[in-house]
């Protein structure tokens, strides 16, 4: 069962998503990498990336971003 939020700003609902990059030949995710880390890494590599989690507020619109 999905996690329920609600806004810190107006106690409104709020549903989950991500952020997609527009362009460069489709939607990709961004995702969350420790600073240093090299822009690409070896397929099958240990990483400590994590995919973006967005939550948006559907009363006020405020974005709250997670990397869980």
């Amino acid at each position: 069962m999905a996690e329920v939020r609600t806004c810190p700003k107006c106690s409104g609902s709020m549903g989950v998503g991500t952020l997609k990059e527009i362009g460069h030949f489709g939607n990709s995710p961004f995702e969350w990498a420790p600073d240093g880390e090299q822009p690409f890494v070896v397929k099958g590599a240990p990483t400590g990336r994590r995919s973006v989690v967005a939550h948006r507020c559907e009363s006020c619109g405020l974005v709250e971003l997670s990397a869980p």
